[in-house]
């Protein structure tokens, strides 16, 4: 029982990461929470997984996408174009996590962080799909949801360009409807063209 109630203790944790808000919203104007983006791009994986060429383990990249953000529970999410808060998210979110799954039994403690490590390294095949995701997730959402020329930090192409440009590397098929939702966010008034000024 005392596995059990440790277990128990680290599920009530997982609680708090419905209170990390990101900066994505969703349709009813809210901001979304990063217990539904874990949920989301889960879900995500699987219905994508068919272009991405390479063996995947997918119980795996579900676990690492479920566990990917537990390091936001008190570190908190960072905005992708926020470059300085950027250069520190990594150890901020591994302070956060090794205090969320303190506890947890050995075995599970040391489970998830070596499972956020492979997500955040992208050491493995199933790390950097993961990864791919991740990254296109937020573009599906941002257009799905935003009002039409909506753009308060005169975000460019160019910009979301430079912080997706490995999906390139990963999936020629991902990679084309990367460019294909960067390309209708402009034409939504969502992003700066390549060919526009501000």
């Amino acid at each position: 029982m005392k596995r059990l109630r440790a277990q128990l203790s680290f599920c009530n944790e997982l609680e708090k990461l419905k209170s990390v808000t990101r900066f994505n919203r969703t349709l009813d104007s809210r901001y979304e929470n990063s217990a539904e983006h874990s949920w989301q791009v889960a879900l995500v994986a699987v219905l994508l997984r068919e272009y991405y060429d390479a063996e995947l383990n997918m119980e795996i990249v579900l676990e690492l996408l479920l566990i990917h953000d537990l390091g936001e529970i008190y570190a908190g999410d960072t905005w992708v174009f926020d470059d300085s808060k950027k250069n520190t998210s990594s150890q901020r979110e591994l302070n956060s996590i090794s205090k969320s799954i303190t506890q947890l039994p050995n075995d599970q403690k040391e489970n998830i962080l070596n499972l956020w490590n492979e997500f955040e390294f992208g050491v493995s095949s199933e790390a950097r799909y993961a990864r791919v995701i991740d990254a296109l997730v937020p573009l599906i959402n941002h257009l799905e949801v935003s009002e039409e020329n909506f753009n308060p930090d005169n975000i460019t192409a160019q910009m979301v360009l430079k912080k997706k440009e490995f999906i390139k590397n990963e999936s020629d098929k991902l990679w084309r409807l990367t460019k294909e939702l960067i390309e209708a966010s402009i034409e939504k008034g969502l992003y700066i063209g390549l060919n526009e000024t501000k």
